[in-house]
């Protein structure tokens, strides 16, 4: 129907001469739709919509003893073959704000790997993708921590060349959260692995124990892959001191005493050893006199002296005297001698 309408049209402007305008008019009309399709502009990169961030890879593990590592970060497809591209990554150490360290250009490929050096400490990864002048968000952060120092390990108990009366032993102690434990006994060539708690370091384990001698190696290999060592020596058997106390006389005179009386105490580990270093403490009742005592450490050679002038009214009768020997690792022991003073 519009057809037939502009076809008469048509014919009554050919009768009326009224052509040349109307071709003008539509030409007009034509000519101004085309340019309106033409003007209608072409997005640029610049005026790209922002697009998605990329990934990085998470770590297995965080901690690693290695400063140089590899990034591997994958690209959104949509920004493959744009020529301005790029990844950009940032750190953030602890404290502060993540800050950019590098730019990587992207080309065809979706998945980057990217070399990166670590700060010591912790170090929080994260990227951007940039497209023209646009900057995606931030990709979730991916966490190394840069950790060269080994674990120091602590032994809480028992105590260094302690002696043990059981045929085993539970060792206790405190290290790097997290690491793993191996103890090796020289004495009866056993061994046991253990990991200290991931939150405080602590660690317990139990470890067979030979008679006699036993020097326990411990090893820890804390997460960052960092070995520390330590040792323990023990000793099964009997935990009691050997204490022996003599006097240089046991029947005085009291009418011809001699000018001085000495007591020798010679102390003994559980294994037969001389003991240096424990205290011992002497006291001696002579009647007619107040008791006499003092303090000495044993030597070298797990002896004390202690040497009294004998002065005053001595009485006949009987008198004492006795040490008491104390030692960090092994507690305390007493022994006694009996003195008679005679007329």
């Amino acid at each position: 129907m519009l057809a037939v309408v502009m076809l008469g049209a048509a014919a009554f402007l050919v009768a009326s001469g009224g052509v040349g305008p109307m071709l003008s008019t539509l030409g007009a009309g034509f000519g101004s739709a085309f340019g309106r399709l033409v003007a209608t502009p072409v997005p640029t990169t610049t005026e790209l919509p922002p697009t998605n961030a990329p990934t990085i890879a998470a770590p297995d593990q965080p901690y690693t003893n290695q400063a140089d590592i590899e990034l591997s970060v994958s690209v959104p497809v949509e920004a493959l073959g744009d020529q301005t591209a790029k990844v950009r990554i940032y750190v953030a150490l602890t404290g502060l704000q993540a800050a950019p360290v590098v730019d990587v250009p992207i080309g065809s490929t979706s998945r980057l790997t990217v070399p990166f050096k670590l700060t010591a400490g912790r170090n929080d990864i994260s990227a951007t993708l940039f497209r023209g002048n646009e900057e995606s968000e931030q990709s979730p952060v991916v966490t190394w921590i840069l950790d060269t120092v080994p674990p120091k390990i602590t032994i809480t108990s028992p105590k260094n060349n302690a002696a043990i009366d059981t045929p085993e032993v539970t060792v206790q102690g405190k290290t790097q959260a997290g690491t793993s434990l191996v103890a090796l006994n020289a004495g009866n060539g056993t061994s046991i692995s253990s990991t200290a708690d991931s939150k405080d370091g602590t660690f317990q384990f139990g470890l067979p124990l030979a008679a006699g001698k036993n020097v326990i190696t411990i090893t820890g290999t804390d997460p960052a892959g960092n070995v520390g060592t330590t040792t323990l020596n023990l000793l099964q058997g009997s935990t009691q001191m050997v204490v022996r106390l003599t006097a240089s006389t046991y029947r005085i005179s009291v009418s011809k005493h001699p000018a001085s009386l000495q007591l020798t105490v010679l102390v003994n580990d559980p294994a037969g050893n001389p003991l240096a270093g424990a205290s011992a403490f002497f006291t001696i009742q002579i009647p007619g006199l107040a008791p006499i005592s003092n303090q000495i450490v044993t030597n070298t050679d797990g002896r004390a002296v202690f040497t009294t002038p004998l002065v005053g009214a001595i009485a006949v009768g009987s008198g004492i005297g006795t040490v008491l020997v104390t030692s960090d690792l092994y507690g305390q022991s007493t022994d006694r001698v009996t003195l008679t003073f005679v007329k």
